[in-house]
């Protein structure tokens, strides 16, 4: 640990499990085969699949083809979102680890949030700044800065009405003093939302088929429910929200193009809407939410 300002301890950079090549890497991959794609829809790259998708529509209507959509999202955003952020139109909401920048669209198309991300790749915040100057928003609350090794969350202290992360907190091993760094951000009575990726339980065997050079990249120990609880004990924090989120989803796996995996994955990826289907008709907003299959874990809470 290195001392960052006065009383404040910040994280070391020995701390972290990825490095900045790693995330430039991983968005530049991510922009060749999905260039500026909105995270709320699926990608249709060509006038042909466009008119496919136009004609599935009319054939089951907008409301049944709305239930094929991925069961964690629909809970994140249509069920544990809503009750903590729908009075706070107008707030000011940042995001650590913003790139490509599409949650944060979505925070102020949705909630009427004023978006400002934070990322530390060069390739990410440039996407970040395109995806803000596509929806009408200004690119130059993008900041490109280390959070971690930088005084940020000292220049910004208790600037914003929402701080929020999505997959950042579990590539660290020092993880309360990172979430310490989200609360110096935070005002009193804001809001911090902190979602991360579930890799045990089933969803680490999945991972270890598919892509498992990137298992130890995480932060394994935080991903059960009363680990990551307590991440979040004696922080000023009153918790309004945390546990698993969602059933079971096939989407948070990825694997390399040429991986002779890559097959049964695609295919995966196509049951993955019946899935949807069938968990929206069966659990409707509450699903079988445990540590074995579920995708993710969310923390939801009011800094005192």
């Amino acid at each position: 640990m290195t001392n960052g300002g006065p009383g404040v301890l910040h994280p070391s950079t020995t701390d972290r499990l990825t490095e900045r090549a790693y995330w430039d890497d991983y968005h530049v991959a991510g922009q060749a085969a999905n260039p500026r794609a909105p995270s709320t829809e699926p990608v249709v790259s060509t006038p042909a699949g466009r008119g496919l998708k136009s004609r599935i529509k009319r054939v089951l209507g907008t409301r049944l083809l709305e239930r094929f959509r991925n069961y964690e999202d629909f809970l994140l955003w249509d069920v544990i979102l809503p009750q903590h952020l729908s009075d706070r139109e107008g707030s000011k909401v940042v995001e650590i680890g913003s790139a490509p920048g599409h949650r944060l669209v979505r925070l102020k198309q949705r909630f009427g949030l004023t978006p400002y991300g934070i990322d530390y790749s060069r390739v990410g915040a440039d996407m970040n700044r395109h995806v803000f100057s596509d929806h009408g928003i200004d690119p130059r609350n993008v900041m490109e800065v280390d959070f971690v090794a930088g005084e940020l969350p000292d220049r910004y202290r208790e600037a914003f009405d929402v701080v929020l992360s999505g997959g950042f907190i579990e590539h660290f091993t020092d993880v309360r003093a990172i979430i310490r760094k989200h609360l110096q951000l935070l005002k009193p009575g804001g809001c911090l939302v902190v979602q991360i990726p579930n890799l045990r339980g089933i969803n680490f065997v999945l991972s270890w088929l598919f892509c498992r050079d990137v298992i130890p990249l995480h932060n394994l120990d935080i991903m059960k429910r009363k680990n990551f609880a307590a991440l979040f004990d004696a922080q000023g924090l009153a918790p309004l929200f945390c546990g698993y989120s969602g059933t079971f989803n096939f989407y948070m796996f990825q694997t390399p193009d040429d991986s002779w995996m890559r097959v049964p994955l695609v295919v995966c990826h196509k049951i993955q809407p019946i899935l949807n289907l069938v968990f929206r008709s069966v659990f409707r907003d509450r699903g079988a939410e445990n540590g074995w299959f579920s995708p993710s874990l969310v923390y939801v809470g009011i800094k005192r």
